[in-house]
């Protein structure tokens, strides 16, 4: 046996790109100055596509790094807003509120903010742009928010006349038991993208309201009877059936209805593949991990699996008899 042999497969690192090859041009036209052509890559994008590709230059760049000028394309003021937003939530971290520092929530208010004024001026000056919407709300989940403020960005957001996966995301997020809303206001957003979905992507919102339920129930819930009740819908025949006709439909929805983005089509497969591995069903779970293929999304995997996404995955793919990357 080779010394190498002794320590076993090296893993894969993360791509936090997620595979976006828009990203290492984004971040070189940052680099460059040239705002023109990165407003037009922007704006060129698929709506969901747009969220995604701020969220990945926004944490592979330097925070607070200098940008091409506000007026050097009309998209911009949503580029440097969804961007501010990203580099809050760095500065706050990933810790608990009890394990922040008053420094960094500090420093996360004041970026946090400064997102909140750049997005305004976005959703003035671009207004038909949905993923300036999904910034806006969750700049406020950082921030807190008057009443009023989130149904008047979701309001804004409905106005765009886009379908936009991330952004319907960041409202099914915002009103999650764990935030400010309820599990049924929550399905509500999954229920509603189902029922008319623009592509089958759409109906993984269900699977991931279904992840943020379990989250809660599993993790943060005190109640005993809610706990309970949930542990025995899901361990119910019926929930089984449930998410398995969901699967179904989702699949053939890929056929009869226009293609999902490429962020789309990883962000469905990614949590239907966490569903069915909550729910221990592996052949539905192998073809959704066969999909994602070695560019795994850090969410909702990062629940489980932390920082070891690419590791934990490779041992699911063995599982259920896919090759590992």
């Amino acid at each position: 046996m080779s010394l190498f042999g002794l320590f076993g497969k090296k893993q894969p690192p993360f791509d936090p790109t997620e595979g976006d090859p828009n990203v290492a041009p984004g971040l070189g036209l940052i680099q460059a100055g040239d705002g023109a052509a990165l407003g037009a890559l922007y704006a060129g994008l698929p709506p969901a596509d747009r969220v995604h590709f701020i969220d990945s230059v926004g944490l592979l760049s330097e925070i607070a790094a200098l940008l091409p000028p506000l007026d050097s394309h009309p998209a911009m003021p949503a580029i440097h807003g969804g961007l501010c937003y990203v580099w809050a939530h760095r500065l706050r971290g990933n810790a608990t509120a009890d394990l922040t520092s008053d420094g960094q929530f500090m420093d996360m208010a004041e970026m946090a903010f400064h997102a909140q004024d750049l997005l305004a001026r976005a959703s003035q000056q671009t207004p038909g742009d949905s993923a300036l919407h999904a910034f806006r709300i969750r700049a406020i989940m950082l921030t807190g928010d008057e009443d009023g403020v989130f149904e008047e960005i979701c309001a804004g957001l409905k106005a765009t006349g886009e379908a936009n996966l991330l952004a319907e995301m960041a409202r099914l997020n915002y009103l999650t038991a764990k935030w400010h809303g309820s599990h049924e206001e929550m399905y509500g957003v999954a229920d509603a993208a189902a029922a008319d979905p623009a592509n089958a992507a759409f109906l993984s919102l269900q699977a991931r309201a279904w992840i943020e339920e379990w989250l809660y129930e599993t993790g943060m819930n005190d109640v005993r009877e809610e706990q309970e009740a949930f542990r025995a819908r899901r361990y119910s025949e019926d929930f089984r059936a449930e998410i398995a006709a969901l699967d179904d439909r989702f699949h053939a929805l890929l056929a009869d209805l226009p293609a999902p983005s490429q962020v789309e089509r990883q962000f469905a497969h990614n949590s239907f593949a966490m569903l069915f591995h909550l729910n221990r069903d592996k052949a539905r779970l192998k073809a959704h991990l066969e999909a994602i293929g070695s560019t795994p999304t850090g969410m909702p995997w990062g629940y489980i699996f932390g920082e070891n996404v690419p590791k934990k995955l490779n041992k699911l793919r063995k599982s259920v008899g896919l090759a590992q990357f």
